[in-house]
């Protein structure tokens, strides 16, 4: 029963450093001028901001789970005061990247009423060209 104590620790210490390489993603996304870009340049874009957003929530996962742990390894004895100021260190780290892919966000959908309103002040399309005629069929 002695030996238990000692391994549940260890086991616990281990888990814990598991999730002490919770590395900030950086953002850094070019977002286009919306009133130049092209339709590729806007796509390219809004897909790099959904890359970034899944992996910020993949960050947060792991962020959280370097919490429990850490908070688990304080054991019962841990004081709330400390579980407290313990997630409050973990839910700053997760503000500052989720903020700066906001910045992001906020600037690629300034850019994207600008495309539109370039596209909407260009007219409509020209129309397609009509299809080939079928060719003939063989008797």
């Amino acid at each position: 029963m002695k030996a238990l104590l000692p391994m549940s620790l260890l086991a616990t210490l281990l888990a814990a450093s598991a999730f002490a390489d919770c590395v900030a993603p950086t953002i850094d996304i070019k977002v286009p001028d919306g009133t130049t870009a092209t339709l590729d340049e806007m796509l390219a874009a809004k897909h790099a901001i959904k890359d970034a957003d899944a992996t910020v929530a993949q960050f947060a996962d792991c962020l959280k789970a370097e919490q429990d742990a850490k908070i688990a390894a304080g054991g019962d004895k841990m004081k709330d005061e400390e579980k407290v100021k313990i997630s409050a260190g973990y839910v700053d780290r997760q503000n500052a990247v989720a903020d700066q892919l906001q910045k992001v966000a906020d600037q690629f959908n300034v850019a994207v009423r600008a495309y539109k309103a370039k596209s909407a002040a260009a007219g409509p399309a020209p129309p397609a060209p009509p299809a080939p005629p079928a060719p003939p069929a063989n008797p």
